[in-house]
Order: C-alpha cells, then sequence, then structure tokens
C-alpha cells in the first residue's frame, strides 16, 4: 500500500512538471510572435515609407516630362546666367591684362626708340667694320650739328677696294632698317631722317710705293726754281718707317697668312713673286679663286681655303658666298664644306676663317665644319676674329693640327703702319718662340713685305712655311 502511495505521488510531480514545461514553451511562443508581430510591422512601416519617396520621386519626372517648354526656359536661362557670368569674369579679367601689355608695350617702344637712336646706330656701324677688321686708325669720326639742331655723323674710311662694296651694302641695309632714307654708290653712304644723318665716306689707300718717285722729280723742280720750297715737299713725302728690331741672338721663326685671295689676278701673280714662304687663304666661290690657288700652287706657296663664316653684325655684313650660318642645320653644313674646298680646284693644305665671329663663339658649330673638313685637310688656323673664340680648342678636340693668329698686320693700310705691325710680330715671336700673323692680299701689304723681309732676316728673324707652325 506504501508503494502505491508513492507512486502516485510521483505521477503527481510529474504532471505538474509538464505543466510547468508546457506553460514555459507557450510563453516562449508567445514571445517568437510578438517579435514576428513586430518585425512585420516595421517592414510594412519601411515600405510604406519607400513607396511614399518612390511614388514622390516618380511624379517629379513625370511633372518634367508634362511641361517640357519649362524645362528648356530653365536650361536656356542657365545657360545665359552662365554666359553672363563668363562675360562678366571676361570683362573682368580683360582689363587687367591690357594694363600689363600696355606696361609691356611702353618698354618694347623704348627699346625699339633705343635700337633707333643715333648713338645705337652708330655702335652697329662700328661692329660692321669691325667684323671687316678695318683699324680704328682708319676710321675718322666726327660729329657737328646744323643750325635747326640736327645731328649729323661722319665716317671718313680708308679700306681696300674689295671691302667698299661690302661696308656699303652693310650700313646701307642697317640705315634703311630704321628708316632713314638712303643714298649710296660704292664710296659713299648717306641715310637721313627727321632728326639726324650720317654721311660715310670711304676711301681707297694710297699706294705709296708709287708716290716715292713723283715727290723727287717735284722737288728737284722745286729746288730749280725755288730755294725756300725745298723743305716742305721733302716733310710731308718722304716715308716714315718704323725702326727695326734689335738683332736677336737665336733664331726666331714666324708665320705670315694673307687672307681675301681671289679678289684680283694681278695681286695674286705679285704675291706669288714674293720668293719668301708667305701662305696664302683663298676665299671661294669668286672671280679669281681657282687661278689664285693654282699660280700660288706652282709657286710652291702654302694655300689655305679662307672659310666664309657669319660675323655677329651678320645679316647687315654679308660674309660671302659659301658662307657657315649660325642656324645652319649639319647636313647643309656637309654641303657647303664640300663645295668650298672643291671649288678651289688644288688640293689645299689647310683652313681658316673669313669673318665668323659669331660662328666661332659657337662650339657645336665649329665641331660641325670640323668634323666636315677631315676629308680635305687637317689642319686650321683660328683668325681669333673674336675674343669669345671656340675654335681652337675645338680644333683640339677633332684631332687637327692647329694655330691662332696673334697679331692683324694691316688694318691700317699705310705702308708705314703694316711695316710696324711686321716688326711687332717680329719681336713677339722672339719673345714667345713663335708667332702667326695674318694680313691680307692688298698692294700696301705686299709692298710692306718686299721691304721688311729681306731687312728682318738680317737680324735674325726668319719666315717660316705656316706648316711649320701648326702642331
Amino acid at each position: 500500500m506504501a508503494a502505491r502511495q508513492t507512486n502516485k505521488r510521483s505521477s503527481g510531480r510529474k504532471t505538474t512538471a509538464r505543466r510547468k514545461t508546457s506553460k514555459s514553451k507557450s510563453a516562449g511562443g508567445g514571445i517568437f510572435l510578438g517579435i514576428g508581430l513586430i518585425a512585420v510591422l516595421i517592414a510594412l512601416i519601411s515600405f510604406s515609407i519607400m513607396s511614399i519617396t518612390g511614388s514622390k520621386e516618380k511624379e517629379e519626372p513625370k511633372t518634367v516630362t508634362v511641361i517640357p517648354a519649362q524645362k528648356k526656359e530653365t536650361a536656356d536661362k542657365k545657360e545665359q546666367k552662365e554666359e553672363k557670368e563668363q562675360k562678366q569674369q571676361t570683362a573682368k579679367t580683360v582689363p587687367v591684362p591690357k594694363k600689363e601689355t600696355v606696361k609691356k608695350e611702353e618698354p618694347e617702344k623704348e627699346k625699339e626708340q633705343k635700337t633707333v637712336t643715333h648713338d645705337d646706330i652708330t655702335d652697329l656701324i662700328r661692329l660692321v667694320l669691325y667684323d671687316h677688321e678695318i683699324s680704328r686708325s682708319s676710321v675718322k669720326e666726327r660729329q657737328s650739328k646744323t643750325s635747326a639742331g640736327k645731328e649729323i655723323t661722319y665716317f671718313d674710311i680708308t679700306c681696300d677696294e674689295n671691302m667698299q662694296r661690302g661696308i656699303t651694302s652693310a650700313i646701307s641695309s642697317i640705315l634703311r632698317k630704321y628708316g632713314y632714307k638712303v643714298e649710296s654708290t660704292q664710296n659713299k653712304v648717306v641715310g637721313r631722317s627727321k632728326k639726324d644723318e650720317f654721311n660715310i665716306v670711304l676711301k681707297a689707300p694710297l699706294k705709296e710705293v708709287v708716290k716715292k718717285e713723283e715727290p723727287k722729280k717735284e722737288t728737284v723742280k722745286q729746288e730749280e726754281k725755288k730755294e725756300p720750297a725745298k723743305e716742305k715737299p721733302q716733310v710731308a713725302e718722304t716715308p716714315k718707317y718704323p725702326p727695326l728690331p734689335p738683332y736677336s741672338k737665336k733664331q726666331v721663326k714666324f708665320a705670315i697668312l694673307l687672307d681675301d685671295g681671289g679678289n684680283s689676278a694681278e695681286l695674286a701673280q705679285e704675291y706669288a713673286d714674293i720668293k719668301y714662304p708667305v701662305a696664302v687663304a683663298v676665299l671661294p666661290h669668286l672671280e679669281h679663286s681657282r687661278y689664285t690657288a693654282q699660280i700660288a700652287k706652282k709657286a710652291g706657296k702654302t694655300v689655305f681655303l679662307h672659310f666664309p663664316m657669319a660675323p655677329k653684325s651678320y645679316p647687315n655684313t654679308d660674309p660671302g658666298k659659301g658662307a657657315v650660318l649660325p642656324n645652319m642645320p649639319e647636313l647643309l653644313i656637309a654641303g657647303v664644306v664640300k663645295e668650298n674646298f672643291e671649288s678651289l680646284g688644288v688640293k689645299v693644305d689647310g683652313f681658316n676663317n673669313h669673318m665668323g665671329s659669331a660662328v666661332t663663339e659657337d662650339a657645336h658649330k665649329m665641331s660641325q665644319i670640323l668634323h666636315a673638313s677631315k676629308q680635305y685637310t687637317n689642319r686650321f688656323v683660328d683668325s681669333r676674329t673674336t675674343a669669345q673664340t671656340k675654335a681652337y680648342e675645338e680644333c683640339r678636340k677633332a684631332g687637327f693640327k692647329c694655330g691662332e693668329n696673334r697679331l692683324f698686320l694691316d688694318n691700317d693700310n699705310s705702308v708705314e703702319a703694316i711695316l710696324a705691325k711686321i716688326y711687332e710680330a717680329a719681336e713677339k715671336a722672339r719673345d714667345d718662340g713663335s708667332i702667326i700673323a695674318i694680313g691680307h692680299v692688298r698692294p700696301n701689304t705686299l709692298a710692306a713685305l718686299k721691304i721688311a723681309l729681306p731687312q728682318l732676316e738680317k737680324l735674325n728673324y726668319h719666315l717660316v712655311d705656316i706648316k711649320k707652325l701648326t702642331n
């Protein structure tokens, strides 16, 4: 009986436990149902919000499509507004650069006025004379003013006849470039403007050797007629030769190269008759270039090509046919080199530059010229027409036999002045061991050489072939 009672109790406990678990399950299920309902409500609310916003978004384009004219009007208005804004901005920005351009134009006008001024044009004329190797002693310059205040500058220039055309052309082009009315002949250039004037006269040097004979005849006649007239012609007309250098104990060697060969057949023959080893540099493409080179070779002379190159006063100064110009490409330079060397018709011994102050300062251009010249010669002499020359340095780099001019002999064309320069070259050679000097194929230069070289040889100053002084 006891056992049965215990079983009943236990079963009662189980039922209570089952009831408890069923209650907990029903409570948990209710919680889940509540959460699910809340989630459904949230989803419905969010969906309704999305639908409302979507409908609004859809409604907006509908209104736009329904009224297309308004869109066009608004677009046109926007474009008009943007154009107005741009115009306003440009209107604001344009005056600023105008002021700046005005400020910039003013100095440009000032520069133009400076280049047109009398002093600057005078400097340009001097540069032309420098590029033509005319010394100050061969130029007489003076200034004056008219009663109306007009400034006039006079140039009296003594130069070789072959130079006169080039100088006349160069000075005329400068004056025309700056608005002057120009009247020119071979021996005279006159440039006039409202404010000032230039008057340039070119004179050929006098042949003093010829003049020496005439005074003697005149003095004899004057001696027969009047005794007081004896002294005047003798003092005025007898040449005043400079003193010779002193005797040198050691043997002195110097070389002379005469430029501008090819201008005259007569002078070429006179040059070839000189017994001393004076070298000649012949310009290409002249009427007597080939003849000068051939007659010099027959006489056993050393012949150089006098290679034209652009000077600093280019384009006012024309260096002549066959010139290398600053902006010339390398292929064209090679063609010019070929034509120049082959134009002389002989195997040349070397070359030097004619003018060329603008090119010889350009190391790259000189390198190109030397490279193209290798098949014709391996010798070059820098004429040194500018202190800033790079030609000698490039000659060394190219592996050439090189030399450089140390003195121009005949920038002043008088016989006395040329003699003084020859003696100066001899003394420099004594002090420095050797020297190369440059002159030109001109009457007074040839006359001075005939006087000086025999005298210098007696004093132990020996003229040698220029090839011996290039290394």
